[in-house]
């Protein structure tokens, strides 16, 4: 597809009031997924893509590619309740003493950055 058939398909899928990123749109592609599913899922995705003016790959795209941004800041980001958040800080405020086993991986870590200098 050229650039200029897929920057329409943008502008027509955004005026039908669906989220679409250019960059989605607009970068090149380099890799390729493939995912096998029951012909009553392809005919409705197919059907939904149709119904917005675009490929079923390019409506897939724009559908999924908002969800996965959203499932990996989701992971990026740390929800603690208040005594979750008042336990971090204090062990961020008063770390506890460093076990043997912790100091004994630093002697380790250490003993290789000298020999690597």
């Amino acid at each position: 597809m050229d650039k200029c058939r897929t920057f329409k398909i943008a502008q027509i899928h955004r005026k039908r009031g669906c989220q679409m990123s250019s960059e989605t749109v607009m970068s090149r592609r380099e890799s390729r997924l493939e995912v096998r599913v029951p012909a009553e899922i392809k005919a409705l995705l197919d059907e939904a893509a149709a119904a917005v003016g675009l490929s079923t790959s390019a409506f897939v795209l724009a559908t999924v590619t908002p969800r996965a941004r959203e499932v990996v800041q989701q992971r990026a980001v740390m929800d603690l309740n208040a005594a979750e958040s008042q336990a971090f800080v204090n062990q961020l405020l008063n770390p506890p003493e460093p076990n043997a086993v912790f100091r004994t991986a630093a002697a380790r870590y250490w003993a290789r950055v000298e020999r690597s200098q």
